[in-house]
């Protein structure tokens, strides 16, 4: 996987005070209103993909391309709702969107019996993910509070929080890839990059933009 949010060197305050305030309005109800559509294309994707891959072991290449981009739909709205970018993000899938990258390699052999297994198991398998994602995620909003006043008055966003908050959803990130069968190994327990995805971000980070796979 390769996930990165990059953080601002400056921060405006006036955005800032926008989405705390306004937020709900200009920015949740109408993303909220997409979001609920892009989701039921999910669903859609979901029972096409688990058929095809039970009948022919392969993972479609047209719906591997549109979950890749929903994701970074998500995670461009995520970025804005805890106030790690500024900007408004953008509601086309097509869309980029400038320091943030979220990419999976293409793999079109999935195996039918470990795709069986996650199916039934998979959601006990990520319990303990869950478990400690849940305390993390209260853990970004309530140090978010604390990241407001910071930019405020400094128009800077407190390196602790931001790479504690970037690393929460990328863990999270891996573990929803594990249940929809982008891969087949295992999310690790921490929000790190890992060493063949570090390679993939400098890379990313010097073309400036992002190539679907």
């Amino acid at each position: 996987m390769n996930f990165h949010i990059e953080q601002q060197e400056s921060y405006s305050r006036g955005e800032l005070l926008l989405r705390n305030f306004l937020g709900f309005l200009y920015l949740m109800i109408p993303h909220m209103i997409v979001s609920f559509f892009y989701g039921l294309v999910l669903m859609v994707i979901g029972v096409i993909r688990f058929f095809s891959i039970l009948i022919t072991g392969k993972f479609p290449r047209n719906a591997h391309n549109a979950m890749v981009q929903i994701g970074r739909y998500n995670l461009r709205l995520t970025a804005r709702m805890f106030n790690l970018r500024d900007g408004y993000p953008p509601f086309t899938l097509e869309a980029e969107d400038d320091g943030i990258v979220f990419d999976m390699p293409y793999v079109e052999t999935i195996s039918r019996g470990r795709l069986i297994v996650r199916a039934l198991f998979g959601a006990f398998m990520v319990i303990p993910h869950i478990f400690i994602l849940v305390f993390r995620i209260y853990g970004v909003m309530f140090a978010n509070i604390y990241a407001f006043f910071v930019v405020l008055f400094t128009k800077k966003f407190p390196d602790g929080v931001f790479k504690f908050s970037v690393e929460t959803f990328r863990w999270n990130y891996r573990m929803n890839n594990y249940l929809v069968y982008y891969t087949e190994d295992y999310p690790p327990f921490h929000g790190r990059v890992l060493p063949h995805e570090n390679q993939n971000m400098d890379a990313d980070a010097a073309a400036n933009h992002l190539v679907d796979a």
